[in-house]
């Protein structure tokens, strides 16, 4: 019984090892990985899942869109929206800009949920990217404030240098007493409890119906990233934060329309109740989606992909059903049907064949080939000599004698005489010999000859 619970706990050991090296998820550099993501699936926060099973109860043909903008569905034609939130873990690709361009120009709507004025958990310090992929999108460019006044302040360069340069001199001399008791925010620092930053419409707009306010909710401090006035087309803004600067815009692109949120958190499951969300989401629905028209959420961005998903395979809970099954399987084999130690051997006293073939291998290891094959020679020609005794009348013949009578033996081929001497020239010479093929010729010409 002791050996028993030994090997248990070997197996569970080994089990442990099993899971330690192929089985425990490695640790991902991305910080966010693990937290909500703006998904249908995604029944937290910052989810999609109430926006999704509203939009299905109300009889809206939503789906969870899960590949590349190159197999947008082109049936029907137009009055279709796509739902996009960024930053993604999904990167684009030079094709798809193209097919989205098209795509939208038919009459189609593209919703984009960027987390610029706000920042969700799943969006952390990752703004710079978005802005990279808004313009990459749409053509439309945002800048922070430091970066606007740098762009407008008409003072040369060489003068702006020179007084930034004597302001770090002066900070420098008169120490940093007073940043002492001031809260230092830092951009990846959580914030206790979830900023709500209000907007306000701007004025009458079929997307702004019944519309007054907005809000976002932010988990982490946000930057200010502002509006670039773009030069080559036309944007609207619908909605502006406190301060003035907008949040909310339209761009129109063909037959179809861009519509930018500068948040990531508008219509995601925390506060899709909050302020108008639900109201302006309904009118984008409303004047975007025609009869037939579809509503694609693109949750390929946000990692889950067609081709494979490997969250949703290791939460199948038929998976640990069966990897429970076999690790019980195995453990009743090791528990039952293994040998916890091996037989006894035991040892019988060898036989005359065994003796024989022991003494042959003996010798057949430790004596040169040549020794045994003058060995074979002496006992053949040993016991001829006796029928040639007979035949001959020489009480004891010689070695050469006995040749003789060889050759002069009708009972003997030549090529086998040949071969004979051959190898006896060889065994004298302390050269290597077929002992198995000179035991055979020997024993048929003894046959023959006696």
């Amino acid at each position: 019984m002791r050996e028993r619970g030994i090997t248990l706990l070997l197996a569970l050991a080994a089990l442990a090892a099993f899971y330690a090296i192929w089985l425990r998820p490695a640790p991902s550099l991305d910080r966010g990985a693990d937290g909500a993501r703006p998904t249908t699936a995604e029944r937290r926060g910052n989810g999609y899942a109430a926006l999704f099973n509203w939009l299905q109860s109300s009889g809206i043909d939503a789906q969870s869109f899960r590949d590349r903008y190159t197999a947008l569905p082109d049936t029907p034609a137009r009055g279709n929206l796509l739902i996009l939130s960024l930053p993604g873990v999904e990167v684009f690709r030079n094709d798809e800009f193209g097919a989205l361009d098209k795509w939208i120009r038919r009459g189609n709507t593209l919703l984009i949920n960027a987390a610029l004025l706000d920042q969700p958990g799943w969006a952390m310090a990752r703004t710079s990217g978005t802005v990279v992929e808004i313009e990459s999108l749409t053509g439309i460019e945002f800048e922070t404030r430091e970066a606007r006044e740098a762009r407008l302040d008409p003072r040369p360069l060489s003068q702006r240098v020179r007084e930034a340069d004597a302001r770090d001199a002066q900070k420098d001399e008169e120490g940093e007493e007073e940043d002492e008791g001031r809260p230092n925010f830092d951009a990846q620092t959580i914030l206790g409890k979830s900023d709500q930053i209000m907007l306000a419409s701007t004025g009458p707009h079929p997307l702004l119906a019944g519309v007054k306010s907005l809000a976002l909710e932010s988990d982490y401090p946000a930057e200010s990233w502002l509006l670039r006035m773009p030069f080559d087309n036309f944007v609207l803004t619908l909605a502006r934060t406190p301060a003035g600067e907008g949040a909310l815009f339209e761009q129109r692109l063909g037959a179809g329309r861009i519509v930018l949120v500068a948040g990531g958190s508008m219509f995601t499951n925390r506060a899709l109740g909050s302020a108008d969300n639900a109201r302006v989401m309904s009118n984008i629905v409303s004047t975007s989606v025609a009869p037939g028209g579809l509503v694609l959420f693109d949750d390929l961005r946000q990692g889950f992909s067609a081709q494979y998903d490997p969250t949703r395979f290791y939460r199948d809970s038929r998976l640990w059903r069966t990897v429970g099954i076999l690790v019980a399987l195995w453990l009743v084999w090791v528990l039952g049907s293994t040998r916890l130690r091996a037989p006894a051997i035991e040892i019988h006293a060898p036989s005359e064949a065994g003796l024989v073939r022991g003494a042959g291998g003996l010798i057949s290891r430790t004596v040169a080939p040549h020794h045994t094959a003058l060995r074979l020679f002496d006992h053949f020609f040993t016991h001829i000599a006796r029928a040639a005794r007979g035949l001959t009348g020489v009480a004891r013949p010689d070695r050469g004698e006995l040749w003789q009578w060889l050759e002069r033996h009708a009972a003997i081929l030549p090529q086998e005489l040949d071969r004979l001497k051959d190898w006896y020239a060889q065994a004298h010479a302390e050269r290597g010999v077929p002992l198995a093929d000179l035991q055979n010729l020997l024993d048929n010409l003894e046959r023959r000859l006696t």
